[in-house]
């Protein structure tokens, strides 16, 4: 089936492409999310009309992903608290819901936690890469460092210690 792309498609293509996909993804994904529609002669009329419209809304579009990447590089690092275990060891992930909400908050940027893809899953304290995809053709890479912001003794850790001070009375 032969669409006309309504906004860009991560592997796909660009807003204002024609593409060439299989009935199945057309009809029950990116016709029904409003990402694309139907390539009639009409509607590819009515495209060349409005390709330049469809080329500056582009650009401006790039241009603000790239000043959301500078202000996010400014950053350097991303460091965040979080309790954790004598061995550091972390009570519960950090999600990327948590990641976005900081650069929010440290950087005034918003970002979609989709957008965030990590090298690994942050259960423990030390430094991890962070890729923040803000559209298909600008990404920033930030490192995140988690620190215990307590730390918290293991349960066997407690009991022995319990064990110790009644034996020793």
């Amino acid at each position: 089936m032969k669409l006309i792309l309504k906004k860009d498609v991560q592997s796909l293509g660009e807003s204002g492409e024609v593409v060439e996909v299989k009935d199945g993804f057309a009809r029950n994904y990116l016709l029904p999310q409003g990402f694309a529609e139907v390539a009639t002669a009409g509607s590819l009329k009515n495209r060349e009309k409005n390709l330049e419209r469809i080329k500056q809304q582009t650009e401006k579009l790039y241009q603000e992903a790239l000043q959301k990447a500078e202000v996010i590089k400014k950053l350097e690092k991303l460091e965040i608290s979080v309790k954790a275990g004598e061995n550091g060891k972390l009570f519960g992930a950090v999600t990327t819901k948590k990641l976005a909400d900081l650069v929010q908050e440290k950087a005034g940027v918003e970002i979609d936690k989709r957008s965030i893809t990590l090298n690994n899953p942050i259960n423990m304290l030390g430094e991890y890469k962070m890729l923040i995809k803000i559209t298909s053709k600008v990404s920033v890479n930030l490192p995140v460092i988690a620190v215990a912001s307590e730390i918290i003794k293991e349960a066997r850790a407690i009991e022995e210690e319990v064990v110790e001070t009644y034996q020793g009375e």
